[in-house]
């Protein structure tokens, strides 16, 4: 009889090469499994990430990974189910594999008290929507940034371990402001800053990097950006893709200042190609941004309890999302 289990070492390996065509982006089947499994190992996927699948004792018919999140949703703390990278493999294709892995886990959840489950999807919303998932509203957008005269003169300086409290900090204090969005802490932090830089350590030498920046006050940040940076080949320009921003200011002026000191480090170079999953009323008014329209990967929410039914339907200004955040 099929069940829900957590995958083995010798399951998980198999997956990581069944998958790796799928969502190996760019990296070798090595740097592939070794990114997947020392997310594992981070303090934060220690205890809230793993690789689980709906077996038949012989063999895995579907796996995913669970996630165990805290999201807010009207002003209340939930506890939420995160299902990513769910697969099913080819031969299995068409038996209901893959709906069944994701009703077990949503029961087994909703049993342990969490109120919301939250996907990604990549192939639309329709299949999603016939297990009762409703698409919440994300916008990628298009940024590019003023240089009027130079580079501000403000104290900048790569990000470390040390500022992931006053980045959760900053994140909690935006958020009031929107009816949904993911929680943060400080292990929460570390671990997505971890997750990107682990990916570029793998990857192909010099195609991709991580940067994570800090704008400083006294001892303290006060401001930060976290992007994926992909050089651009053949005279292209390099493509930015902002992972997380925040500042203590609301309008995000010093966002768009520290955004002003990093293109103004190659003050020749064809200006890079910067986008974001964009929160409505964040406006720094050194940057224009350009909604391109609802995003490629369509996030997804379904209620498990009472705490996970939003009060109304989500707007794109209700949502504060990043895209650093998706699973």
């Amino acid at each position: 009889m099929p069940h829900l289990a957590d995958a083995t070492d010798a399951q998980q390996a198999q997956i990581l090469a069944d998958t790796y065509a799928l969502w190996g982006d760019g990296l070798p089947l090595e740097g592939y499994v070794a990114w997947n499994r020392a997310q594992l190992r981070t303090p934060w996927g220690h205890s809230h990430l793993r690789r689980v699948v709906w077996t038949d004792g012989s063999r895995v018919l579907a796996s995913a990974k669970r996630y165990e999140l805290q999201v807010r949703l009207d002003g209340r703390s939930v506890r939420t189910l995160g299902i990513g990278a769910l697969f099913t493999p080819p031969d299995l294709r068409g038996r209901g594999h893959a709906r069944a892995l994701v009703e077990s886990m949503c029961g087994e959840a909703a049993r342990d008290g969490f109120e919301l489950a939250l996907l990604f999807s990549e192939i639309g919303a329709g299949y999603y929507e016939r297990l009762g998932f409703r698409t919440v509203p994300v916008v990628s957008c298009d940024i590019s940034v003023r240089m009027p005269g130079g580079a501000p003169a403000v104290l900048a300086r790569a990000g470390d371990e040390r500022d992931a409290p006053a980045v959760a900090a900053m994140h909690a204090e935006r958020l009031k402001r929107y009816r949904f969005g993911l929680e943060l802490d400080a292990d929460l932090v570390r671990y997505s800053v971890s997750k990107k830089r682990l990916m570029a350590a793998v990857g192909p030498p010099g195609r991709r990097s991580v940067e994570y920046f800090v704008i400083e006050e006294g001892d303290q940040a006060v401001a930060f950006v976290l992007m994926q940076v992909t050089r651009g080949r053949r005279g292209e320009p390099d493509a930015w893709s902002l992972a997380a921003c925040g500042d203590r200011d609301p309008a995000g002026a010093r966002i768009g200042a520290l955004l002003q000191v990093l293109v103004a480090r190659q003050p020749a170079a064809v200006p890079p190609r910067i986008r974001s999953w964009w929160p409505a009323d964040l406006k720094p008014p050194q940057l224009d941004i350009r909604p391109r329209g609802p995003s490629s990967e369509v996030m997804m929410i379904r209620p498990l309890g009472p705490g996970g039914e939003p009060a109304r339907p989500l707007e794109r200004e209700d949502v504060l999302y990043w895209h650093g955040d998706a699973f």
